[in-house]
């Protein structure tokens, strides 16, 4: 999909074309506002015929790669986090930590987000290998004594020529082969090595190869996750998304040692732009420089990925990587893991914004102003009894609870919510009006539009009222003059997500009043309901006579003896009891 001038818009696939593009004008797209954005923008569509869908999936990967049309999920990682360098270009490499990945020969391992892990892995492998550490540049004809590391047998001594350019080269093979996860082999051949050390009573070669043994096993320990996996090689897939992000962790496990993870951040919008068509991401993945695919690519379930596209990918590569989307188990459990850590990335990356869920708000409802101060109101009753009312504050899209406010219906008899949520937002305005309280930017109503009518009824009695709309719990559809027709959002969306937010808190606080005084209710004796008789006196009572039947019976003399209980008292008492 191409603009006026040519530019790309979008990049997309489809096996049925006519389809796929009208559904892109069928729509109203509520819940993805980017596509009509897109659409003003476009100007024609171009098309490639490919001979069948993983043609089709590949070629959009590419082109997604070289041109990063606005409207397309771009792969990158984040540069936040630090790679290994392997400088194998130089005749004595090092290893070096670096925050940038370069064209220039070298080999990079990572990104690791565990960043003190991937520091002690790179201490252990300087000491396994013997690695120099200096930035000098070595040359044979130029020989310096060596440093102190090399008498502290933590380099091997390139310096001061005590290892030969091939001997080191091999240290560095077996770098790599540890840093790619490829521990087994590497220690099964260390020990031939030994032995073969051994044999030629080369001991000191010998107890070389040990120590490297026992490095590379302690080493390995560090790295080990408990999930019965032991010589696996995987790649796991986890998807989180939030209100506006898309995080997506991708760990790397080779032989049952989690290698290293990485971390990609999507805006929502282009996420949700084409949910049918996700496929490529992996693609895109896979087809960066130097990325090795393992024997297993494991993925979490209805995210977009399709499994058999995928897998003839993959066999087209001559690869051998089974594609799994686990139900349960071990394989379950990581991808739950790999889940963790999306979420983990997306909490430190995005955090919870409340404002922007208020500027969403405004934008949904229309409202000329931001709604920073929102206040919510609720009935709460048992049938015609114990009726009350809670009201709640949220401020820059946050809980208030200093302005919480709860009401005893006072006006209204029987069962008429209407009549209930008028008293109680007329008296709460009534009440700001008097303290000079400024009004909230918006009142939100809980119920449909006759709760929301009654509302508008209170509003009318008061010079510029507040905004305000109803949220129905059914469909969670909003009501509000200030828009044409009633709105209901995706559940995603980060209004709906407040205003469900604000209308459940009001729920909770109303309700957890209305037992409170229906509890209290409950827990008195009817003897209270007398006049002149409190909770002290009903108790004496009825610890004296022991129930209300033999109350009951007693005469004015009798119920006289009680303490606090004079002969007038009593004989108001016994001509009251009767009416119980």
């Amino acid at each position: 999909m191409k603009d006026n001038s040519g530019g790309l818009l979008y990049i997309g696939k489809a096996v049925n074309l006519k389809s796929r593009v009208r559904s892109y004008f069928a729509d109203t797209h509520i819940d993805r506002a980017q596509i009509p954005l897109m659409l003003k923008q476009l100007d024609h569509i171009d098309l490639i015929v490919t001979n069948n869908e993983a043609e089709a999936l590949i070629l959009e990967a590419n082109l997604i790669r070289k041109h990063k049309p606005k409207y397309n999920i771009e792969l990158r990682d984040d540069k936040h986090y630090p790679y290994l360098k392997v400088t194998v270009q130089e005749p004595f490499p090092r290893l070096l930590v670096v925050r940038r990945v370069e064209k220039d020969g070298a080999r990079y391992f990572g990104p690791y987000t565990d960043v003190r892990a991937m520091r002690a892995m790179a201490d252990f492998a300087k000491r396994i290998f013997r690695l120099r550490d200096c930035s000098k540049n070595i040359t044979p004809q130029k020989q310096i004594r060596p440093c102190i590391n090399y008498s502290m047998k933590q380099c091997g001594g390139a310096c001061g020529d005590r290892i030969s350019e091939d001997d080191y080269r091999q240290n560095i093979n077996d770098l790599i082969r540890f840093l790619k996860g490829r521990r087994n082999d590497l220690v099964k051949e260390l020990m031939e090595r030994m032995a073969k050390a051994s044999d030629s009573l080369r001991f000191e070669q010998a107890a070389f190869y040990r120590d490297q043994i026992r490095l590379i096993k302690d080493a390995s320990r560090l790295q080990q996750v408990d999930l019965k996996l032991a010589d696996t090689d995987c790649d796991v897939f986890g998807i989180v998304q939030g209100d506006r992000e898309i995080s997506l962790a991708v760990l790397h496990f080779r032989e049952g040692l989690l290698m290293a993870g990485r971390n990609f951040l999507f805006k929502r919008s282009n996420w949700d732009f084409a949910p049918e068509s996700r496929d490529h991401i992996l693609l895109q993945f896979y087809m960066q420089e130097g990325q090795e695919i393992p024997s297993e690519v494991i993925m979490p379930d209805n995210v977009g990925f399709t499994e058999s596209i995928l897998q003839n990918w993959f066999h087209q590569q001559k690869s051998k990587a089974d594609v799994i989307i686990p139900q349960k188990g071990t394989k379950k459990l990581l991808v739950m893991m790999a889940e963790k850590n999306a979420h983990s990335y997306l909490m430190r990356k995005v955090p919870p914004n409340a404002i922007k869920d208020v500027e969403d708000l405004q934008k949904v409802l229309n409202l000329p102003c931001l709604p920073n101060t929102i206040e919510a109101f609720d009935i709460s009753n048992l049938g015609e009894s114990f009726t009350v009312a809670g009201m709640v504050q949220f401020k820059s899209g946050l809980p208030n609870k200093s302005a919480y406010r709860r009401y005893k219906i006072k006006s209204v008899e029987g069962q008429n919510d209407f009549a209930m949520m008028m008293e109680v937002v007329s008296r709460r305005l009534r009440r700001l009006e008097e303290e000079g309280a400024p009004f909230p930017d918006l009142l939100l109503i809980d119920g449909g539009k006759g709760q929301l009518n009654a509302a508008i009824g209170a509003l009318k009695n008061f010079d510029n009222p507040p905004f305000i709309a109803s949220l129905a719990e059914k469909e969670e559809t909003l009501f509000s003059p200030c828009i044409d027709e009633p709105l209901t959002l995706p559940p995603a969306h980060p209004a709906r997500k407040l205003v469900v937010r604000v209308r459940d808190e009001v729920h909770r606080y109303a309700l957890s009043y209305h037992r409170k005084i229906r509890g209290k209710q409950f827990g008195r004796s009817a003897l209270e309901n007398l006049p002149g008789i409190g909770k002290a006196k009903a108790k004496l009572l009825l610890i004296h006579f022991g129930s209300l039947n033999k109350l009951k019976d007693a005469s004015v003399e009798e119920i006289a003896q009680v303490k606090g209980f004079s002969e007038e008292s009593a004989a108001k008492l016994k001509e009251a009891i009767h009416s119980l």
